[in-house]
């Protein structure tokens, strides 16, 4: 049998490090007894740095649980098993956490052991916002003046002036995973890809108030338009770590179907974020007062008709992240057409301009939709928001 070959960001670890493991052993033994017996333990977290939603979600996360209490009295470090995926954003992190890389082979050590209580995975398995913690606690990013002048400067070398009002767009494709990580199949994930190109109605209209990035350090189609108030980042040939995370974080507004690079501008930097072709429903973006959603759409095939919010939740098919179990369900998924983005667009604009004004089935509806969706998930906060014309368009959202 063949050996498995290693994912394409796992770091290369080198062939004499387990020579060290009876050195590091009594180090990792004494750790253990010092945690059974100390009222402040020491702990080894791991965090999660291969994918950017990930690397800046769950840690920012982390921090607000420590800044609400929810985590104990430690000392801690923290360390990385894996490449990662944007070195800046690390940077910025390791000047608000102790990351020290210098740990990770005792973090080896007391793995194979079962952890002994010092290893913590907790930035592993850390959940989504679902109780709207982030708005509750201050912000733990900030640039540097110096990485705010080189920031600044790459923005006018890529055509914008970055002190100007801007949108950054982001759809997902099968581009980035298949460069980072071409060892692994990842096909169940396509359900979850978008068509840019429908989202161009959309683009121009922002394009008359705002300048209009799309997101994302590669991709696989170019948008059709030469509007020079949209810019094609991905193509643009001035892709950058300091870029990526700098973009997002000072957008007017952040327009995404859910796939990682968003969460700097929802969960890091608290900026408001339209969700649009977004699935699963279990993770429907509940955190964030200014954050409004649409969904993709359930079409049953059998049927020939689109499932209403209570089959999709009674079903279960609403649960799945996998496209294979779904297409089990008998459920074909259908994207936001350029009519429902063009309108949940307006929408935004409209509520951060603080000019929309919500009618009396507005309303009505809105609160049909969480009355069938809240009692799945009770234990989350819910402040956020569901498309106004997107569910007066689609009565099966609300049934």
């Amino acid at each position: 049998m063949s050996r498995k070959r290693q994912p394409h960001y796992r770091i290369q670890l080198k062939w004499f490090r387990p020579l060290f493991w009876p050195l590091l052993l009594p180090i990792a033994l004494l750790l253990a007894l010092f945690n059974k017996l100390s009222p402040v333990p020491f702990k080894i977290y791991l965090m999660r740095v291969d994918r950017i939603g990930h690397l800046a979600e769950n840690t920012e996360q982390f921090c607000c649980k420590l800044d609400l209490g929810q985590i104990g009295r430690e000392f801690r470090v923290f360390v990385h098993r894996d490449a990662p995926c944007n070195r800046f954003l690390l940077r910025m992190w390791s000047r608000v956490l102790p990351i020290r890389q210098v740990f990770l082979p005792l973090y080896d050590v007391c793995n194979k052991f079962g952890g002994l209580g010092v290893v913590a995975k907790t930035l592993q398995t850390i959940g989504p916002n679902l109780r709207n913690e982030v708005e509750q606690c201050r912000q733990h990013l900030h640039f540097t003046p110096g990485e705010e002048a080189e920031a600044r400067q790459q923005c006018r070398a890529l055509g914008f002036d970055c002190e100007a009002p801007f949108v950054c767009v982001l759809g997902r494709d099968d581009a980035y995973l298949l460069r980072h990580n071409p060892h692994e199949d990842n096909s169940h994930y396509k359900y979850r890809n978008v068509d840019i190109n429908t989202y161009i109605p959309a683009l121009e209209h922002l394009a008359e108030r705002f300048t209009v990035i799309r997101m994302g350090n590669v991709a696989q189609d170019r948008l059709r338009t030469d509007n020079p108030r949209i810019i094609d980042y991905p193509f643009s040939g001035r892709c950058s770590e300091l870029l990526d995370v700098f973009l997002a974080a000072r957008c007017r507004f952040f327009i995404t179907c859910g796939s990682g690079l968003d969460s700097i501008a929802s969960i890091c930097f608290r900026l408001p974020v339209l969700y649009v072709n977004f699935l699963p429903p279990r993770l429907i973006v509940n955190f964030g007062s200014r954050n409004l959603t649409i969904l993709k759409h359930y079409w049953s095939a059998a049927e020939k008709r689109f499932l209403t919010l209570s089959e999709i939740l009674a079903s279960g098919v609403g649960e799945s992240y996998d496209y294979y179990r779904i297409t089990e369900f008998g459920a074909e998924i259908v994207d936001n057409s350029p009519e429902e983005l063009l309108e949940a667009v307006r929408e935004m604009e409209a509520r951060l301009a603080g000019t929309w004004t919500e009618s009396p089935q507005d309303a009505a509806l809105q609160q049909a939709f969480w009355e069938r969706y809240r009692p799945h998930y009770p234990d989350r906060v819910y402040v956020a928001r569901i498309g106004a014309d997107f569910l007066r368009q689609n009565p099966h959202w609300t049934r």
